[in-house]
């Protein structure tokens, strides 16, 4: 039989999955399932949707799943994941565009073969393009807002439409959209340059986050966010090493030794236990410092199912 919800779903070209477990869809892989994870066949199926969603039902959007912990009881209500189906990616000229659900690696690795430079600082992001609009992402004296053109929504009620940048007002790691609306694309300028340079840049900035990240193991990125002191931000990962916190372990999480702001999932830790973890650490560095950190990773969803 049919819940309540399930019978209210609009029809979508797309597709619906019901108590659809999430770990996939992260890269911490782990999470409780989605009540409904609908998967949108492309932008204008997204579009009718939006439109049409149930009414009073919670929506969570789900990218690359990087920067993120879903607890352990899941997510109620639809989960929309904006993957396969709006991940497209295509150069003209000096111009990039693409859609919210492709990758970031993706989207260097096109700017790199069509040899447009000024994007190689985003193969150093993990995540989705959708993901970096919503935090202005950037790294190495370069962010998102640097290279727009236009930016791509679909609004409340489900209209699509291509804005200036200057509507979300992008500023350092954040940016504002209007409640109720999505991220779905973008244009960003670049110019044109030489492939061999571009792929040296892209090689250092994945260098880089090798040698200084734990890369071969699951985790979601900087688990605090870096505080800010007298003469400017401080490191966390330097606060929770000199508060005796690096290897500190809860089951299968661990800090990491390799970088003691990444927490990582050492092959079947529960999101109870990275969010206890990160609770430990937080009470270890404010007893040490009196520093109080705050997390960088979103916790979405119930520590206990409740559908």
């Amino acid at each position: 039989m049919q819940s309540p919800l399930e019978q209210n779903l609009p029809e979508v070209r797309g597709t619906y999955a019901f108590s659809k477990s999430l770990k996939e869809y992260t890269t911490f892989k782990i999470g409780g399932p989605a009540e409904v994870l609908y998967l949108p066949a492309d932008v204008d199926d997204l579009a009718h949707f939006w439109a049409n969603k149930p009414k009073g039902v919670p929506i969570t959007l789900l990218g690359e799943g990087s920067n993120i912990l879903i607890r352990d009881g899941g997510i109620a209500g639809i989960v929309v994941h904006l993957g396969k189906g709006m991940d497209a990616v295509e150069s003209t000229d000096d111009v990039l565009f693409c859609e919210a659900g492709a990758s970031t690696g993706k989207v260097a690795r096109l700017a790199r073969t069509s040899e447009l430079t000024g994007a190689e600082f985003i193969c150093g992001i993990p995540g989705s393009m959708g993901g970096a609009l919503v935090m202005n992402a950037g790294c190495y004296g370069s962010e998102m807002v640097d290279i727009l053109i236009d930016v791509h929504v679909i609004t409340d009620t489900g209209e699509k439409k291509i804005l200036e940048p200057s509507f979300f007002n992008f500023v350092y790691r954040n940016s504002t959209l209007p409640e109720g609306w999505i991220y779905t694309g973008c244009t960003m300028q670049l110019k044109a340059g030489d492939k061999n340079e571009i792929r040296g840049k892209m090689r250092f900035v994945n260098h880089q986050r090798r040698g200084s990240q734990p890369l071969e193991w699951p985790n979601a990125g900087s688990w605090f966010k870096n505080p800010e002191g007298p003469n400017g931000p401080m490191a966390a990962w330097k606060l929770i090493q000199e508060s005796g916190c690096r290897g500190l372990r809860k089951g299968d999480a661990q800090v990491s030794e390799k970088h003691c702001n990444f927490f990582i999932n050492l092959g079947a830790a529960t999101a109870a236990d990275m969010e206890d973890l990160g609770a430990e650490v937080q009470e270890k560095v404010l007893s040490q410092t009196g520093i109080a950190l705050q997390g960088e990773v979103r916790l979405l969803g119930d520590r206990v199912q409740r559908f």
